[in-house]
């Protein structure tokens, strides 16, 4: 993931302006924020103000009942005290201004803080970096990946969190009424999906939740489907949905778009199987993938999930 430059604004440190009941709960999403932040290389920078000021004085108030850190565990005032995560001092902020993207402001999450474009806990710092790419997906590194999926892991993370919820239904009531195949219920009750392969996880979510979807198989696929191209940059394409519809193309329905070496990849979601369909720059059907992006059978004469209208599409909308 590509480092970025984010800017702690003077509001943002303020303790004072977090409702009390909130603040140690506020502080750890700062601080797992902050972690993610740093093992990224992201950097943070402020601009001096009276806030920052009253900051630093409060870290090192020698009054145990200074109201400033009222509803406060000690463990995060002390950590502020032994270092804080380096912050940069600019002399304005139109210096940040013009440093590379991605960009971004942030602080502690109080209430009144910017809706939008407003790091303070990890889900805006991945929100963050996954709006950078999907604007601007000639920045993807797609060398460590297995050229569909630039974010796998968190697939196979998805994936997991499903089989480990089945699992707690299983648990919750000792029975399987989940209507799986003996030796599935026996995998799906006995395995550790935490600590699983990859490989194991991609597999067995197939068999064991794909497979027995039964009559809610079509919106698990667009559901599912459609989050894990969210979090991977892939665009919705709507206009070249209407296209194929209109050109009698049944066999796709929904499809996403993510350019690539300045070529379009496309991938539309199999609803009768659980699967993606891949498709390049052309239209051209490249095979069957599972949800991870790994094959699951490559393309042969017979099949008829490419696109027809790319070309049109391409002209029309001027992709």
């Amino acid at each position: 993931m590509k480092n970025g430059n984010i800017f702690i604004d003077k509001e943002g440190t303020d303790i004072s302006k977090i409702e009390v009941k909130k603040r140690n709960q506020v502080l750890h999403d700062y601080y797992v924020m902050r972690e993610d932040a740093r093992k990224n290389k992201d950097k943070f920078f402020y601009v001096y103000a009276q806030e920052w000021e009253d900051f630093f004085c409060n870290i090192w108030s020698s009054d145990s009942d200074n109201p400033y850190w009222e509803g406060v565990d000690m463990t995060y005032i002390t950590s502020l005290q032994v270092g804080a995560f380096p912050l940069i001092l600019l002399d304005n902020i139109s210096e940040f201004e013009v440093m590379s993207e991605p960009q971004s402001h942030g602080g502690y999450g109080y209430e009144g803080h910017p809706s939008a474009g407003y790091v303070h806990n990890r889900e805006t710092w991945e929100n963050w970096h996954r709006t950078f790419y999907y604007e601007h997906p000639e920045e993807i590194d797609w060398s460590e990946t297995n050229g569909v999926m630039p974010c796998r892991e968190k697939v196979i993370e998805i994936l997991r969190g499903e089989l480990l919820q089945l699992q707690a239904r299983l648990a919750s009531n000792g029975s399987n009424n989940l209507g799986l195949p003996y030796s599935k219920f026996l995998k799906l009750k006995s395995i550790n999906w935490n600590n699983a392969t990859d490989r194991t996880i991609v597999l067995e979510h197939n068999d064991i939740v794909i497979r027995h979807q039964g009559e809610n198989l079509k919106a698990y696929s667009e559901n599912t489907g459609a989050l894990i191209c969210s979090v991977n940059y892939y665009h919705r394409e709507t206009e070249l949905e209407e296209l194929e519809k209109d050109h009698g193309n049944m066999n796709v329905s929904i499809i996403f778009s993510i350019k690539k070496n300045d070529k379009y990849q496309f991938i539309s979601i199999d609803t009768a199987h659980g699967k993606f369909e891949l498709c390049d720059d052309s239209g051209a059907h490249q095979g069957e993938i599972r949800f991870d992006g790994s094959s699951n059978g490559a393309a042969t004469v017979e099949d008829n999930h490419g696109l027809r209208c790319i070309a049109e599409w391409k002209d029309r909308y001027n992709k």
